[in-house]
């Protein structure tokens, strides 16, 4: 496999891991005042922390073509 192949292949793996991460945070947060609360708030600001950091390993991964 070529390694742009491998790259392109790397690079989707990690979009779709933080496009579920993304999906699983906003589906944990309450929309009305008496919704359950699924994942605590500290759980919730983790998830949003590892988003941070897949943001920043794909920029780096693709700045570095």
């Amino acid at each position: 496999m070529l390694r742009s192949e491998l790259r392109s292949k790397v690079l989707a793996k990690l979009t779709n891991a933080r496009c579920e991460l993304e999906d699983a945070l906003n589906l944990s947060i309450p929309a009305a005042r008496y919704d359950p609360v699924v994942i605590p708030e500290p759980a919730r600001n983790r998830l949003s922390a590892m988003i941070d950091d897949l943001n920043s390993v794909l920029r780096q991964i693709e700045g570095s073509q």
